[in-house]
């Protein structure tokens, strides 16, 4: 396959969420505020297009057409890396957890991404809570 050269800026909304890709030649940098949200909307996205929900295959496909064509892709939350994948990648890890070493998952970016994910979701659940609660007390 020929070298892809990508030259890009683009900022999109998933479910509501900023994602900012961002491309220079071979090297594509994505920037989800909400990565749970992106790649659940990835999953739906591709689980319409084909009837069948993405698994560890779809990942390693990926992840060898981005290689074959010279292009490697990182996936970022704004204060986290999460993954890398396609050319320049080799990583025993991701062979193991996502079923290709063109894959270079960051387990704490992910961690921490996800445990921000989670800490917002129950601030937000914990904030409705408080105002359903002061909101029932007056009309009392």
């Amino acid at each position: 396959m020929t070298r892809l050269d990508v030259t890009a800026d683009l900022s999109i909304e998933v479910d509501g969420a900023p994602v900012r890709v961002t491309a220079e030649s071979g090297d594509l940098h994505v920037v989800a505020d909400d990565v749970r949200g992106f790649v659940q909307g990835l999953r739906s996205a591709a689980t319409a297009r084909n009837g069948t929900r993405p698994g560890r295959a779809d990942v390693a496909d990926l992840a060898g057409v981005l290689a074959d064509a010279g292009l490697t892709a990182r996936l970022d939350s704004p204060s986290q890396h999460i993954v890398t994948v396609g050319a320049g990648v080799d990583s025993a890890l991701g062979g193991l957890l996502l079923g290709t070493r063109l894959a270079q998952p960051d387990p704490v970016g992910i961690v921490r991404a996800s445990v921000r994910a989670r800490t917002v979701g129950t601030t937000l659940a914990a904030g409705l809570f408080v105002l359903g609660y002061a909101v029932v007390r007056r009309r009392r």
